[in-house]
């Protein structure tokens, strides 16, 4: 069983056909729903924030479909004060960062799903790219 955690980024992605990594972002959501070998995650700030750029973007109707879509498709999974202590203490320069690391590490996932690895180079989880990880998962 292979457990990935999907950055806002992949999401934001998935739903903007606009975007150059799009295509990547639906590929790797297809694997973790194809069967049962591959899962996808996400946690409920990504959701919110995923919410608020495509509301602004493409407005609320469409935002609401987007959310409704991901939801259907990665399992979402709480943010406690223990995520938020261990994204504190991390030492990452964004608090949303931490706590996508902080929430993949605690929830013993096996990659973080990203555009940005940079951002989780200090992460005991490995952060690939849509791409990289359709590789790999295939």
């Amino acid at each position: 069983m292979i457990n990935a955690f999907f950055d806002t980024n992949v999401m934001l992605d998935f739903v903007d056909i606009a975007r150059p990594q799009c295509n990547e972002a639906r590929e790797a959501l297809r694997l973790c729903n194809e069967g049962f070998e591959i899962r996808g995650y996400t946690c409920p700030m990504s959701l919110k924030d995923t919410f608020y750029i495509l509301s602004k973007s493409s407005g609320r109707p469409n935002a609401f479909k987007a959310i409704r879509q991901l939801s259907g498709l990665l399992i979402v999974v709480p943010v406690s004060a223990e995520e938020c202590d261990m994204a504190l203490r991390s030492g990452e320069p964004d608090f949303e960062d931490g706590l996508i690391r902080a929430t993949a590490e605690i929830e013993g996932m096996d990659y973080i799903i990203t555009r940005d690895k940079a951002a989780f180079a200090g992460s005991s989880v490995k952060a690939v790219t849509a791409a990289e990880f359709v590789a790999l998962a295939s």
